[in-house]
């Protein structure tokens, strides 16, 4: 169970009596931002609470806007209050920024001592939760596992002071340290992040890991550690902010943001492209894109916040970071001088960010996008860059919840009717501990298999045994199917889900609602 012992946000849907600040600021805890807060002033504010009395706030005053100020604390992380609540404010030096053992005994405080592991490796702070206390023979194991994730976000520090360099972009070492929270459970991540989230943007289901500009913290799933393309990700979005490059919770647009971020990929640990080499998936997710167009990013962020069209987006991100910063580069620095003036707080409306973006570069987005075409194209060419979906294997692989399944599935016909059949290995890709595991096939005619397995140890796997895909899911209409998905769903072997799962309470899936 998390134990939440600071309530940064509980003061959010108090701030305004409209709620348009309240829904941006919650937007922008997916927005991954940060703050050059050295020159700034650090103060005593007298803080009036909504629900009564005064409380003195020592911090930074990061910026203002919209009838709220942001209060930078010790610890990294902003205070959101409105204006109309400081009762006084007092100028002082401090707060001297926390060390990097206060950072994680904070942690271990707020997630429990028998649940946490932590790991300081200067800029950064490495978190480990996990589900249930670790058995004492798993422990070498979580800390060998948080020295090589420390070991992979050294390679990314150095690849984004790489890409700095190149790109001729100024940057400074962080005034905070950087925590890295990695959870090993699927519901403590998805607690969290709704506790961050507010619910705001895409449904914490579907979110793998994300930086936060108001916690300046970094979250990921343990699962996203097996290919690290997530935590890369989340890396530079956090990079981008502290190593004082821009402001936390300004009106940087998202399409920035996610453009340099998409443009860096990793492989198994490595780093392996940066924002000048063209993306073989982006360049293919582009091609096909037909709903988001690079005129709607540039004048807002809508498209990235719900789950329907954010893949086109961040296509079309990448897509148009790609290209200013390849063939603009001159243009491509004014633009960021210009992002980085914004201030923390004040938001801007479309007609300002086109002119921000025609006032740097001298183009419109039809002719950017009819630009891209030909560009791309060519430097598909030159770079020999195989960008042509492969073709269907008869063997899915799914990665999901520390395990993954090569499935094989054969539709056979016959006088009965059409009937699915399935068969596949599970393999426990925890680095940390024995998981139990239960997977299911769910066909699009609400139709299900599905294997249970009480323990898996770590990188170990299983035969999943051929079965006919004939459970009936809630809501599912039965029938022949055309389609289906693997999903997997783990616990650790000890916890008490998994002695639930081993009574035969085993998860029913339901079919989603459209």
């Amino acid at each position: 169970m998390i134990r939440q012992i600071t309530a940064r946000r509980s003061s959010l849907p108090d701030l305004m009596k409209s709620p348009r600040l309240a829904r941006w600021l919650l937007a922008f805890t997916l927005v991954f931002l940060g703050l050059p807060s050295t020159q700034l002033s650090a103060d005593i504010f007298r803080v009036r609470l909504p629900a009564g009395g005064e409380e003195e706030i020592e911090a930074r005053l990061a910026g203002t806007g919209q009838g709220a100020m942001a209060l930078e604390l010790a610890d990294g992380q902003f205070r959101i209050v409105a204006e109309g609540a400081v009762v006084e404010r007092k100028i002082q030096d401090g707060p001297q920024p926390l060390s990097g053992d206060e950072v994680a005994r904070r942690m271990v405080d707020r997630f429990g001592d028998d649940l946490t592991f932590t790991l300081v490796k200067e800029p950064y702070v490495y978190v480990l939760v996990v589900g249930t206390p670790l058995p004492r023979a798993s422990e070498a194991r979580a800390k060998n596992f948080l020295q090589r994730v420390a070991s992979f976000f050294k390679n990314v520090d150095h690849a984004f002071a790489n890409f700095a360099k190149e790109a001729k972009l100024r940057v400074e070492a962080p005034t905070h340290l950087l925590p890295v929270l990695i959870f090993e459970t699927q519901p403590d991540f998805e607690k969290y992040a709704q506790s961050i989230t507010g619910g705001q943007g895409l449904s914490v289901g579907r979110i793998s890991g994300f930086y936060s500009g108001i916690t300046n913290m970094l979250a990921i799933r343990l699962s996203e550690c097996r290919t690290f393309e997530v935590p890369l990700h989340e890396a530079i979005h956090q990079l981008s902010y502290n190593r004082n490059i821009f402001q936390r919770v300004s009106a940087v647009p998202h399409w920035f943001d996610e453009g340099l971020a998409t443009g860096f990929e990793a492989n198994q640990g490595k780093v392996s492209i940066g924002p000048t080499l063209v993306s073989p998936r982006y360049a293919r997710q582009v091609r096909s894109a037909d709903r988001v167009s690079f005129e709607s990013i540039l004048q807002n962020d809508q498209a990235f916040a719900g789950d329907v069209l954010a893949g086109e987006a961040y296509g079309r991100a990448w897509a148009l970071h790609w290209l200013l910063v390849t063939k603009y580069r001159a243009q491509y620095g004014a633009y960021v001088r210009i992002l980085a003036a914004k201030q923390t707080l004040v938001k801007e409306d479309p007609e300002h960010r086109l002119a921000d973006f025609r006032e740097a570069f001298g183009k419109t987005p039809a002719e950017v996008e009819r630009d891209f075409r030909t560009t791309i194209e060519a430097a598909i060419k030159k770079q020999k860059v195989v960008i042509d979906p492969e073709k269907p294997k008869r063997i899915s692989v799914t990665h999901e919840n520390v395990g993954t399944v090569e499935m094989s599935a054969v539709n056979r016909a016959d006088e009965a009717g059409s009937r699915l059949e399935v068969q596949g290995k599970l393999t426990n890709v925890s680095p940390l501990r024995a998981m139990a595991f239960h997977v299911t096939v769910e066909t699009d005619a609400g139709t299900y298999a599905d294997w249970y397995v009480s323990t898996l140890d770590s990188n170990k796997s299983s035969n999943l045994a051929g079965q006919v895909v004939t459970k009936r899911m809630r809501g599912g209409r039965g029938g022949n199917s055309r389609t289906f998905r693997v999903r997997i769903r783990s616990a650790p072997a000890d916890s008490a889900e998994a002695a639930a799962w081993k009574e035969g309470k085993l998860p029913i899936p339901a079919v989603e609602e459209n």
